[in-house]
Formats: C-alpha cells, sequence, structure tokens
C-alpha cells in the first residue's frame, strides 16, 4: 500500500512538474521575439576613414547604440566603389548583426559591372538620412567667374573644359553627364584616386572644375583656393547665400534637380520582422537627434530621412536615373534593362 501511495505521489508531483513547465514556457517570450540586441552590431562602410560615408556612419552608428542598446562598432572595408564591404554585409548571417551605412555608388554597382547588388533588390533600407550638395567648382584663378561662362565655353569648344573625377560612375562623373545630356554640352574627365585627390586638382589648376559634394570643398571655397560657381540644386541653399543653384539659371534643368549622393544604413535581405522594426525605430530617432542635425548642418548636407516605404521608392527612383544617365552616355557596362530598372519617368 505505501509503496502504491509513493507511486501515486510521484506521478502526481510529475504531472505537476510538467504543467508548470508548460505554462511557463507559454509565457516566456520566443527567442525571435526577444530584445535585440544582444550581441555586437557591425555596421560596415566600404570606403576608407575620412571620407563622407564614414565620417556619417560615426555619428549614427553611436547614436543608434545610445536608443537600441548594445555594443556598436564601425568597421572600414574599402574597394571596388564599395562593393567589398557590402558583398561581405550580404553574405553575413540575416540577424542584424551585421548591417552596412552606404551610399549611391550601391546604385550603379550593376550597370557599371561591378557587382550584382542592388539597393532593394539584395538591402533592407533602414533610413535614408541625408543626401550631399554637388558644387561645381573652379580654382580660384580660373578664367570662368560664373557658371554661364563654363557652360558656353563647353558647348562653343566641346571637350576643351576638364572635370576632375574619382573615377568613372562617380558623383563628379555622372553629375558631368547630366549637364552633357540635358544642356547640350561636351566635357573631357580627368580620373583621379578618390575625391580627395579630384578637388586637390581643381585647387592646383590641373583641370578646369570639379563637381564634388560642397562637403569636400567647402573649406577651399572658404580659404579662398577654390570657388563654388553653382551648386547642382533648384534653389540657393542658406547656408551658401551668394551662390546660385543651377536650376535658377536654367530653368530646363530643374525637372532633373537636385542631384547629389545619398547615405543610409542598410541591412541585408532577410532580417527577421522584429529586428527590422527595432533598426527603423532607431533610425528614426537618430534621425530627430540634435546631434544628427548639427551634424548634417556643418557638413553642409540636406537631411532626406526617408524610412521604410518611402526609402524603398526614393531608392528605386535615384537607381533608374544614374543608371540610364551612364548607360545612355555609353559609360555603362551593361543596360539596366537587364536588370529590370525601368527608365526614368
Amino acid at each position: 500500500m505505501r509503496e502504491r501511495a509513493r507511486l501515486r505521489w510521484g506521478l502526481a508531483l510529475a504531472i505537476a512538474v510538467v504543467a508548470v513547465a508548460v505554462a511557463l514556457g507559454g509565457c516566456a517570450p520566443k527567442q525571435e521575439e526577444a530584445k535585440w540586441p544582444q550581441n555586437p552590431v557591425k555596421v560596415v562602410v566600404g570606403f576608407p576613414p575620412g571620407g563622407p560615408t564614414d565620417v556619417q556612419a560615426r555619428v549614427v552608428v553611436p547614436l543608434m547604440q545610445k536608443y537600441l542598446g548594445g555594443s556598436w562598432a564601425v568597421s572600414n572595408q574599402a574597394g571596388a566603389a564599395g562593393s567589398i564591404g557590402a558583398s561581405e554585409v550580404v553574405k553575413a548571417a540575416k540577424d542584424g548583426y551585421t548591417l552596412l551605412y552606404g551610399s549611391e555608388t550601391m546604385s550603379v554597382w550593376q550597370v557599371m559591372d561591378i557587382v550584382d547588388l542592388n539597393p532593394t533588390r539584395d538591402f533592407e533600407p533602414i533610413g535614408i538620412g541625408a543626401e550631399a550638395i554637388v558644387g561645381l567648382s573652379v580654382p580660384a584663378n580660373s578664367r570662368f567667374t560664373s557658371v554661364q561662362q563654363l557652360i558656353d565655353e563647353a558647348k562653343a569648344n566641346p571637350g576643351k573644359v576638364q572635370v576632375s573625377t574619382a573615377g568613372p560612375a562617380t558623383m563628379a562623373h555622372v553629375s558631368g553627364l547630366l549637364l552633357e545630356k540635358y544642356m547640350g554640352v561636351k566635357f573631357t574627365y580627368v580620373p583621379f584616386q578618390g575625391g580627395g585627390p579630384a578637388v586637390m586638382a581643381a585647387v592646383g589648376g590641373q583641370v578646369d572644375v570639379t563637381m564634388e559634394p560642397v562637403t569636400n570643398v567647402i573649406e577651399h571655397h572658404k580659404g579662398g583656393t577654390l570657388k563654388i560657381l553653382a551648386i547642382l540644386d533648384n534653389k540657393r541653399d542658406s547656408r551658401l547665400p551668394d551662390v546660385p543653384a543651377l536650376g535658377e539659371i536654367y530653368p530646363e534643368m530643374k525637372p532633373y534637380l537636385p542631384y547629389g549622393p545619398y547615405f543610409g544604413l542598410f541591412a541585408p535581405k532577410g532580417i527577421p520582422d522584429n529586428v527590422k522594426k527595432t533598426l527603423v525605430d532607431g533610425i528614426t530617432k537618430v534621425f530627430a537627434d540634435e546631434e544628427w542635425k548639427s551634424k548634417v548642418n556643418t557638413l553642409y548636407l540636406v537631411g532626406v530621412n526617408k524610412i521604410g516605404d518611402d526609402a524603398r521608392a526614393y531608392l528605386d527612383a535615384w537607381t533608374s536615373r544614374a543608371s540610364w544617365i551612364l548607360y545612355e552616355a555609353g559609360v555603362a557596362k551593361k543596360s539596366p534593362e537587364q536588370f529590370g530598372i525601368p527608365r526614368p519617368k
């Protein structure tokens, strides 16, 4: 009898333990719903330290850590127009712990035959924070004192005006092609190893003009070694009140402006929904942070703050425009149609 009682008691106790475990298990958060991040987050920048993409990333990343917690760090992996670092991000585990702080080169990798990666097909755009303002700049002692003089020369003597660039399909190159296409001018492009050397070539008078972001030329403009003749926009920037906008001088350019590189945070396609939501919540707070706003102002950037579907639409439009400009100019190695990139509307 005692033995049977002990067995009944043991069985009842086991059933009770299982019931409690089931109840507790039902209340426990699922793994994918657990607070994120639990591990260090690496944000890859596909360019060397000190460039505009890197500078912005080093503001955004600490702010993401501030709002989301955990440990965050920037990892520079330069090469092939930023695609080496981006390729690592795509191949990484789809858990949100390897991200990319990218820029406009992502939009032309395919047509330039650098790598078959697309900013919305292969990545999840978390937030596009800023655009750079492109300045059309000449040496301080240039024979051109206005953008009208420069454009007239490039029309009258095709190929005579030399433009320094950081290489094919970079911002200065695409900006020049944009003017060629819609203003009937023709430039000769002189490539250098990066935006910095391209700017210094203009400072030293080796070329007639460069079309780098204002961020890269503002100190030379202030110091009197370069002069920004115009910005590729439809209205003047309050930080540069004496510099005209190209669209105000040439109204026919207004539909194609402003034109400037973008910068933003990306995750590889396929991250869990809860991680994506957490990242979007974090970047939304970053874009509202006064430290970020101050950096946008001091770097002569324009805050765009595109999130979610707005970011995707923005990127698709930018990719379409840049890809077709390059292809129709004979610079792109592959047709945008090959990748399903529609013509700009």
